[in-house]
């Protein structure tokens, strides 16, 4: 489980837009379950045109995510681009850190290779070969 944060600046964050917020997050909470906390801040600029920026930081155990969308569309493409954005790079961390296996000793790990060359040299040796 993890804490959700929404704020707005120049924005009115109301009850729908908290649940629009939180069902797209809980996207994200279903590829990675060690997500810890989604801060989520809304934003407007209101320069020659009306442009909306959605930032979100995702905090894993040691990792942090962050993603920021500026677009001059609605509040839901805007985070459909986001929730992709977070998206990728949490597949991304989580492929790289689940290919991460530990051995007891690489060096003791054998390659099918030197297994075949040593079956073939204890023969040799069994025979008397060498």
């Amino acid at each position: 489980m993890y804490t959700l944060n929404i704020s707005g600046h120049h924005v009115q964050s109301g009850e729908e837009v908290q649940q629009l917020v939180k069902e797209k997050m809980d996207h994200l909470a279903r590829i990675n379950q060690q997500i810890t906390s989604i801060k989520v801040i809304l934003n407007t600029e209101k320069h020659e045109i009306h442009r909306l920026i959605v930032e979100a930081s995702v905090h894993i155990p040691g990792h942090d995510l962050f993603a920021t969308v500026k677009t001059e569309q609605q509040l839901k493409p805007a985070l459909d681009a986001l929730v992709a954005k977070l998206e990728k790079q949490l597949v991304k961390h989580k492929a790289k850190h689940t290919g991460r296996q530990h051995h007891i000793n690489a060096e003791d790990v054998e390659s099918v290779g030197e297994r075949e060359q040593q079956a073939e040299f204890d023969e040799l040796v069994e025979r008397e070969v060498i």
